[in-house]
């Protein structure tokens, strides 16, 4: 794929297209691109199975009436969640040091000592586990891909998890706060898992609602194409969030942007009134209108520019590594055509090296395999990791140029 495949959408959205956070007609397609890897965070031990994945449609598309964007061309059939599902972070001392972090805010602000703890999306359950061992808490972890095998904890912590997606059928839920991180940006019917929150709730009215998503609004400043894929099917800004919680019976007590303002966080509880305005800034929804007008112009930017820059380090005989094999790699390699151009991808995540990424095939070594060719150029996925990467580089005796794509 290459930057004339990505463009302004111009085709008409599907008959049936409607906001699927608040139910209006008034989309407005921004985006699109006709094929992308459907399942970028899975890796695989056969190159071959990973040649496989197959491709799906994406187009942005922007609500008019509330600001939620999302892929009205998304089909979740095409996605598999499952042992080959790999985006465990907590390998990174960046990572783990936020994430140390909000465990501790969370125990604090909802005052979880000895209490019962839903974790919706745990993935490998480490923050679940962070969050019992601290605070005494018993916990309850679902998510499709957790492997129990590689949690640590201590000695009579009550954790129980479940491989299983949650939905209506999960049934009551009992407990005094619910947890729920980078899963609804999976969620095609967000107003359905919300709903479905509250109604599992229904036997813990005094319960606390905790949730994080990638913050859409800075993928549209920057044109971050990387941060758009398939499995990403909705996108949220704190507005259109909050938003959601409140037309769907939650009082929002706060909503505020954290990780070097990637990540939107929300606090949430039962309203017993039920749904409640929507509230939100009328200037802030014609900021998102115009970012999203202009994002297909910066994407082509973004897109030509490290191509060129890829292209030219190659052209200077330069060896070119890229740091990150998660769903960013897959998006940025795909997009700029540039995986052919890569001399080597590598992760810290031990579960991901040796194994091939979903469309690419290029396979995940260790860092430590640069040192036997070091690089010349080495593109980070995420800013917020470059102190920590260049610190391993220059650990290994590699000084070479590092640059990340944000």
């Amino acid at each position: 794929m290459n930057t004339l495949d990505m463009r302004a959408a111009e085709s008409p959205l599907p008959v049936d297209a409607s906001c699927r956070a608040c139910g209006s007609a008034d989309l407005r397609s921004f985006f699109s691109s006709p094929a992308i890897p459907v399942n970028n965070a899975r890796v695989f031990e056969e190159r071959a199975d990973a040649l496989r994945v197959p491709n799906g449609a994406l187009e942005l598309a922007f609500c008019r009436a509330c600001g939620f964007i999302q892929n009205p061309r998304f089909d979740p059939a095409l996605v598999r969640y499952d042992d080959s599902y790999e985006e465990q972070q907590s390998f990174s001392p960046t990572f783990t040091a936020f994430a140390d972090g909000l465990v501790d805010d969370i125990i604090e602000r909802f005052g979880l000592q000895g209490k019962r703890v839903v974790e919706i999306g745990c993935g490998k359950g480490d923050f679940l586990v962070a969050i019992c061992e601290r605070g005494g808490n018993a916990g309850l972890g679902l998510d499709p891909t957790i492997a129990p095998d590689r949690l640590r904890q201590r000695t009579g912590t009550q954790l129980t998890l479940r491989r299983e997606f949650f939905g209506e059928e999960t049934g009551l839920l009992d407990a005094d706060a619910v947890i729920c991180r980078h899963t609804l940006e999976h969620i095609a019917d967000v107003r359905g898992f919300v709903r479905a929150l509250r109604a599992s709730l229904a036997g813990s009215p005094h319960a606390r609602i905790f949730f994080e998503v990638p913050d859409v609004g800075r993928v549209l400043r920057e044109g971050a194409f990387w941060d758009v894929y398939y499995e990403h099917c909705s996108y949220f800004t704190t507005d259109s969030l909050a938003r959601l919680f409140r037309e769907n019976g939650f009082t929002v007590d706060d909503a505020w942007l954290a990780f070097g303002d990637q990540y939107v966080m929300l606090e949430a509880r039962i309203n017993p009134d039920g749904a409640a305005p929507a509230g939100g800034s009328e200037a802030d929804a014609e900021a998102l209108a115009a970012l999203t007008a202009s994002y297909a112009e910066r994407v082509s930017a973004e897109m030509g520019r490290w191509s060129n820059t890829i292209r030219a380090a190659k052209d200077a005989g330069e060896r070119v590594a890229v740091w990150g094999s998660g769903s960013k790699c897959v998006a940025f390699l795909s997009e700029t055509g540039t995986a052919e151009l890569v001399d080597a991808v590598v992760d810290i995540n031990p579960h991901r090296q040796g194994r091939f990424l979903p469309s690419t095939g290029i396979q995940v070594r260790a860092p430590e395999s640069l040192t036997a060719a070091p690089p010349d150029l080495v593109v980070v996925m995420n800013e917020a990791y470059v102190s920590e990467i260049t610190a391993q580089l220059a650990s290994m005796g590699l000084k070479p140029q590092v640059e990340a794509v944000g």
